[in-house]
Parts: C-alpha cells; sequence; structure tokens
C-alpha cells in the first residue's frame, strides 16, 4: 500500500481512509494517478464511483449527438457492441490517425 499511495501521490492514511470507506470520493485528478498505477483502463474508476472522467464529459459538452448516440446502444448485444467499437476505431484512425 506504502508503494501505491505513493506512486498516487496521497498519504498512506489517506488511501487506507479511502479503501475503508472513511472518505468521500477523491478528486478527478487522483482518481486519474489511481487509474494509471493500477493500470486500469481509462474511466474504470469513475465508472464505479458513479462519474464521469473529463473526456466523456468533453464528449457530451461537444457534440449533442453523443448523449443520443450513448443511449442507443442500450440494446446492444455484446456482439454488437463489439462492432461498434470496431467500427469507431476504424473511424477514428481514418479521420484523426494522430491521435491512435
Amino acid at each position: 500500500m506504502r508503494e501505491a499511495a505513493r506512486q498516487i501521490g496521497v498519504s498512506i492514511a489517506y488511501l487506507s481512509r479511502l479503501l475503508n470507506r472513511q472518505r468521500g470520493l477523491p478528486a478527478d485528478k487522483i482518481i486519474k494517478r489511481m487509474e494509471k498505477t493500477l493500470q486500469l483502463d481509462p474511466g474504470v474508476l469513475f465508472d464505479a464511483a458513479g462519474r464521469h472522467d473529463a473526456t466523456v464529459t468533453s464528449i457530451f459538452k461537444k457534440n449533442e449527438k453523443a448523449r443520443e448516440l450513448f443511449r442507443s446502444l442500450e440494446p446492444l448485444t455484446d456482439e454488437d457492441f463489439a462492432k461498434v467499437l470496431e467500427t469507431a476505431a476504424r473511424l477514428a484512425k481514418k479521420y484523426h490517425p494522430e491521435e491512435t
């Protein structure tokens, strides 16, 4: 726990209280550092905390259709969802190759 606290940039006491639910949700920057330290996919801890990370918030603010797209995914099967992700990755690579 010491090493994790050091890498995240918090005290051992703070991390202990957080893990024992004696603290409220940490700030976004702490959650991001925790994801990086624990080698989790971006957004996983935000999801667990019931919050959007900055990327998701930015997408929703930038494009009014983003929320509609997101809601349209609800009835899809895992197989359908995988196809949507593949298509999105292909489009991102095609139109924004410098960002992938």
